[in-house]
């Protein structure tokens, strides 16, 4: 892929100026010094006693999602489906008079498939590796192997996490590492779609207990917001406006959202101290609080510790449980005339066949059962666009969260096929995208022209991208991290073990010890845990191992990643903070260190010119043409060791490097 073969497009060009970055940039600090030294330095080095080896500490509890690979004796049937869907997305080039881009080079499919299976650029031997290799079916082979990584459960985590609005701390009392991790295995062993779905509406219990009860947790105490929240969510359709009146702009009746919600509302996120299922004494709180006011304490000390032991006792009564004669009233201002005001509502469906609500059960379990069902007119359908935007930057059906009665797919005889296929996939979610991203639709060239969403894309390749926050931030750290995987987040059972206390028989002396050793064991440990990961006070970690979401001055942040307070609310846009955390971030100076991965790659190289090329392969994954090699070189030769600095600056502010073409 030279330099020359992307077109301009509205301001978008790949010819990165490097003569003019040049002229802005002051890298005498950089440590590439270290590329030209001397013979005679390297006989006075030499000389020196070596000191002992240090002992190597042992890695700290880690939480390791444990892969799921894809089944080979299904690759031949992937390969038909995406035959068939090359044929009905070209049926509608020839049916809109659409060219088709031409095919993408091995440069370009290598970066863009890293990048959207893994969230990062691959490394300078994978794509030594990759380019070099004559094998007719690398391409296919790749995909599989990505699909068979770790990476694929860390990128498609932050995806989700955006999307179900995931933080560390899902409500006041509740810390969410559980679910977290839940929601990474989930991904990570290719859980199917419809039973991720089921036990998150469904699960019962306390969250490390049965982390998938993280979801309920995130709207504790909001059911309406919940059952608002689910159906966007996992049915791609917006009732929010009918809990408060009438759907202005779709058919949704006041009264039929509140009998969706119906299905949810007996659910409680918190046990009752005196509910006999959980508690078989008196309730825990009067008689813990009691307790506690007995303990011989320092007035000081019985004020500091007051809210700690408090705390302790709600986190371990934040129990979902359903509370099944629990009914659902309309508010007393309700203005029509099909209900009265405050009238006890049932649960009902919005569409499809009606759920089937079993003697005894809680409702919610039927609504689970209606929602993932293949029946469902709107669930498969809904994750089938959603995954195919993630391929193609663009939805079939935009928004992919707002389907209505009369919305129409770009290409409807393709959505019907690609809902057809999470079907006949038993919404094996590896699978589905296994097919698309071996299509020849997804290997073309990125269309670098803007299509505004008010007017239909007919998919003639993928749409050019900005990185997510998270894939900038990945990316940054494969060129400066020797091991960027290494650091993983603490397991969430070392916390919880601590913190499960029961209530039943506990004294108050053992919560308040509880709570005094989570925070010796876990939080107080956490700074010698992350020590050795960390530069210039950031934590060098996979985006999908930071906290969530990370402070608002976060490279992170900057750069798009959102509060998680709305349903993916992440954003790809410029701004001038990114421009100035690009010139003076500590991020993009890492890399320029000794000892960071591209400085190791450069130095091994004998010749100035095998310098420019492993510099351009690992930063752009691709050699450099014969101008950018020139301009390249000739900085190195003008300013020494910092022109590879000045080299790889350059190169990592460009479009080129932030966009996924």
């Amino acid at each position: 892929m030279s330099g020359k073969q992307v077109k301009n497009a509205r301001g978008l060009s790949r010819r990165w100026k490097i003569s003019g970055l040049f002229g802005v940039v002051a890298l005498s600090i950089i440590i590439f010094s270290g590329l030209h030294d001397s013979e005679a330095a390297q006989r006075k080095r030499g000389a020196k006693k070596k000191p002992a080896p240090k002992k190597e500490e042992p890695l700290p509890p880690r939480f390791m999602v444990k892969s799921k690979p894809v089944s080979t004796t299904k690759l031949s049937s992937a390969i038909k489906s995406a035959e068939k869907i090359d044929k009905l997305v070209e049926s509608n080039y020839f049916k809109h008079k659409v060219k088709p881009n031409p095919m993408s080079t091995d440069e370009q499919f290598l970066r863009r498939i890293y990048l959207d299976i893994t969230g990062t650029i691959p490394t300078y031997r994978e794509t030594r590796y990759f380019l070099a290799s004559r094998h007719p079916d690398k391409r296919k082979n790749l995909i599989d192997r990505l699909l068979n990584s770790d990476g694929y459960a860390s990128h498609f985590y932050n995806y989700w996490a955006d999307v179900l609005r995931y933080t560390d701390r899902l409500n006041n009392n509740v810390d969410g590492r559980p679910y977290r991790q839940w929601i990474k295995q989930s991904l990570a062993e290719n859980k199917p779609w419809d039973d991720m779905v089921s036990e998150m509406i469904t699960a019962e219990g306390l969250i490390w207990e049965n982390p998938a009860t993280g979801y309920l947790q995130r709207d504790s105490g909001m059911p309406l917001d919940n059952m608002n929240n689910t159906v966007r969510i996992f049915l791609g359709t917006r009732i929010g406006c009918a809990q408060c009146h009438d759907h202005p702009f779709d058919r949704w009746k006041q009264k039929e959202f509140y009998q969706m919600a119906a299905f949810t509302f007996g659910s409680s996120t918190r046990a009752n101290g005196r509910d006999k299922r959980f508690y078989t004494g008196s309730d825990p709180n009067r008689r813990l609080r009691k307790e506690y006011n007995e303990l011989g304490q320092e007035e000081k000390d019985r004020r500091r510790n007051q809210g700690r032991f408090n705390r302790m006792i709600r986190v371990n009564m934040m129990v979902v449980n359903d509370q099944i004669n629990r009914k659902i009233r309309l508010p007393h201002d309700y203005a029509y005339t099909d209900a009265k005001p405050k009238s006890v509502i049932e649960p009902k469906t919005l569409f499809g066949k009606p759920a089937d609500i079993k003697k005894g059960e809680a409702p919610r379990k039927a609504f689970a059962r209606w929602m993932v069902s293949k029946d469902n007119p709107r669930f498969a359908l809904t994750i089938a666009n959603r995954l195919w935007k993630r391929a193609f930057g663009r939805g079939q059906i935009e928004p992919v969260d707002d389907m209505m009665d009369h919305t129409v797919a770009e290409n409807p005889e393709l959505m019907k096929y690609l809902e057809s296929e999470m079907k006949r996939l038993n919404f094996d979610m590896k699978e589905y995208l296994r097919i698309l991203y071996n299509t020849k639709t997804y290997q073309r060239q990125a269309t670098t022209t803007d299509t505004p969403l008010s007017e239909a894309y007919h998919f003639p390749g993928p749409i050019l991208r900005r990185m997510t926050a998270e894939q900038a931030w990945d990316s940054f750290l494969t060129l400066a991290v020797v091991d960027p995987e290494e650091y993983r987040e603490l397991p969430s059972d070392v916390r919880s073990d601590i913190i499960a206390v029961n209530l039943n028989d506990a004294s108050a002396q053992e919560v308040l010890d509880a709570d005094k050793k989570v925070r010796e064991e876990v939080d107080r440990k956490r700074y010698k845990r992350e020590k050795k990961y960390k530069y210039k006070g950031q934590l060098l970690a996979r985006a999908s191992e930071l906290p969530s979401p990370v402070p608002a001055s976060h490279f992170l942040r900057t750069f798009g990643q959102s509060d998680r307070e709305l349903i993916s609310a992440s954003s790809d846009s410029g701004s001038v903070p990114q421009i100035l955390f690009m010139f003076n971030g500590p991020v993009t100076h890492m890399m320029l260190e000794k000892g960071s991965t591209i400085y190791n790659n450069v130095i091994e190289q004998k010749t100035v010119k095998e310098g420019v090329d492993v510099i351009f392969m690992t930063i752009l994954n691709r050699r450099p043409d014969k101008e950018e090699s020139k301009i390249a070189m000739d900085e190195i030769e003008k300013n020494g060791a910092a022109g590879y600095g000045n080299v790889i600056w350059s190169l990592v502010n460009t479009r080129e490097f932030l966009f996924i073409q």
